[in-house]
């Protein structure tokens, strides 16, 4: 009998090990910034905030990603208009925003992880 895999769990396995290499790799490297992937790695955080249940700030995705946040910025609104991901206000507090993946920005992530396969 062939084993049912959790293609959900994987792929978000998959993520997080993605996410968390490239953040040794990062810190291996100091205060040099040679390496930078701003668009990846908004999608693959949002990605696996959204398998945790979390919502992500837009000034968090700035912190995360180790640039400017006016770079960041403007990947949010570049992958806003890709249809990836999109923005919304925060009820309790009008300055905040969070940002989160479309369902098109799902199945891209699902899509890209499932070509990258497992690593090891």
């Amino acid at each position: 009998m062939e084993a049912l895999i959790d293609t959900e769990a994987e792929a978000y396995r998959l993520a997080q090990s993605l996410y968390n290499l490239r953040r040794k790799r990062d810190s291996a490297l100091g205060p040099r910034r040679i390496f930078g992937e701003p668009a990846w790695d908004i999608l693959l955080d949002l990605y696996i905030a959204s398998k945790r249940g979390m919502e992500i700030q837009v000034s968090s995705v700035c912190i995360e990603a180790g640039v400017p946040s006016t770079t960041i910025l403007r990947w949010i609104a570049r992958l806003e208009k890709e249809g990836l991901l999109y923005r919304k206000a925060d009820r309790g507090d009008a300055r905040r925003r969070f940002v989160r993946l479309t369902d098109e920005g799902h199945a891209v992530m699902r899509r890209v992880l499932r070509a990258i396969g497992p690593i090891g």
